[in-house]
């Protein structure tokens, strides 16, 4: 069946550029997709924390079923940012993987839902993908998980051309017309007073205007069902046979392939995860901790993935992590004497003056914080001035305070599971099984 490929890469090195809707994004995608995927539509398992490799994975297995590819995340105008094993991010290049997704044969549609990616789009369509959807500007994260919300509930009811247009629309109502009220960027001197395009722009091949996965749907339903009347009585008992010949192990892998999984399930073999207990286990694979799959082995301790979730616990291991409090001002009383050996010219050269000494030893005060908190700025704040004239020249001083703008540094210990991922990953795909079974049919 036609399906939906999800790529979501965050930044875990730095926290000034952590994308906090990130993950809703791919749950509201889910949701707005949810009545195709009702009449057959395929979205795979949303690749959260996703390397190139796990795109490029996923890739190879379903080439010809994936449809739309989402990616959401950082980007540059010549790269998409994915992360690497220890959550920092790195730099998948345009032109080499829009020359990978021209060659997929099934896909049409290819979302790059981080910032400024347009300058992409033309490789993306020399290379053969039917239509991009991309962005001209720096996008707000919150708005970029609506936008892709709106598009994708659109796109299971219209076709591709006015499921954008009517996205644009939907998201307008609730942020007005502005552009630069959805972006991060700030007008340049150039730019002020002019209004920029919307940053979300399509180019699509003017024959896919009118596309539909709905139409995709009702087009693989009719040609499978032309093949279920075919292999419907002979294919089972094959499928049964060949897969009773494969070692236990072997079994386990290959009931859990797609088209296997339902017969699997219903002859008892190849010990199969229900619907829920799949869903159970996707949510401990999405949590950086081990709370999830401590979870998941209390609630199936024989499951079907009971081995792999404690080799994951196994594997854990604790780091000390800082977090900033909220920003807060600390205050010291702060005297500043008139300073008589260094008289100034006028009363504002002389206020000028204590001011300067003052934010010196302000300066000096707030550094000493800085051992338990993020020092942001240092500042004497006068109160009560104090000058003295003597013959037409000037000292000042004044009664004050220093004010240190800081925030508390919080220690904690964080558990961190995701070294096996990657791992475990490869081990699913990389299994021989489906060519033993295939050979074996």
């Amino acid at each position: 069946m036609p399906a939906i490929l999800l790529a979501f890469a965050n930044d875990w090195s730095d926290r000034n550029h952590h994308l906090h809707r990130l993950r809703r994004e791919g749950k509201v995608i889910g949701q707005a997709l949810a009545p195709l995927v009702k009449a057959g539509l395929e979205v795979l398992p949303a690749i959260h924390d996703a390397t190139l490799s796990d795109v490029l994975d996923e890739f190879r297995e379903h080439h010809d079923q994936i449809r739309v590819f989402h990616f959401g995340g950082h980007a540059t105008s010549s790269t998409l940012l994915f992360e690497d094993d220890a959550g920092a991010l790195t730099a998948a290049h345009a032109n080499g993987l829009a020359g990978f997704l021209g060659g997929q044969p099934g896909l049409v549609l290819v979302f790059l839902n981080g910032c400024c990616t347009a300058p992409q789009v033309a490789c993306l369509r020399a290379a053969g993908v039917k239509a991009v959807v991309a962005t001209t500007h720096a996008i707000q994260d919150t708005v970029a998980a609506a936008f892709a919300q709106a598009f994708y509930a659109e796109l299971a009811v219209r076709p591709l051309r006015s499921a954008f247009d009517t996205a644009v629309h939907a998201v307008k109502t609730h942020w007005g017309d502005d552009p630069w009220a959805v972006t991060r960027d700030v007008a340049t001197a150039s730019e002020e007073g002019k209004t920029p395009a919307w940053p979300w722009m399509i180019d699509c091949n003017p024959a896919y205007e009118t596309w539909t996965l709905r139409a995709e749907l009702d087009q693989t339903a009719r040609r499978t069902g032309r093949a279920r009347l075919f292999w419907g009585a002979a294919a089972p008992m094959v499928l049964l046979s060949s897969l009773l010949a494969l070692s236990a192990d072997a079994r386990r892998t290959a009931c859990r392939a797609p088209g296997f999984r339902a017969l699997c399930a219903a002859t008892g073999i190849g010990q199969v995860p229900t619907a829920d207990e799949q869903a159970v286990w996707e949510r401990a694979l999405a949590q950086r901790s081990g709370d999830g799959l401590r979870a998941y082995l209390q609630a199936y301790p024989r499951g079907a993935y009971a081995d792999e979730a404690r080799a994951r616990l196994d594997g854990c291991s604790h780091e000390r992590a800082e977090n900033l409090g909220l920003e807060k001002d600390v205050r010291y009383p702060l005297t500043i004497n008139a300073n008589r050996a260094d008289l100034r010219s006028s009363e504002v050269e002389a206020r000028n003056d204590a001011v300067m000494r003052g934010n010196r030893d302000a300066a000096t005060s707030c550094a000493l914080l800085g051992a338990a908190s993020k020092v942001l700025s240092s500042v004497a704040e006068p109160h009560d001035w104090k000058c003295v004239e003597d013959g037409h020249r000037f000292a000042c001083g004044f009664d004050g305070e220093v004010v240190c703008r800081v925030q508390d540094r919080i220690l904690s210990n964080e558990e961190r599971c995701g070294g096996t991922a990657t791992d475990s990953h490869k081990r699913r795909r990389g299994s021989s099984v489906p060519m033993t079974l295939a050979s074996a049919l």
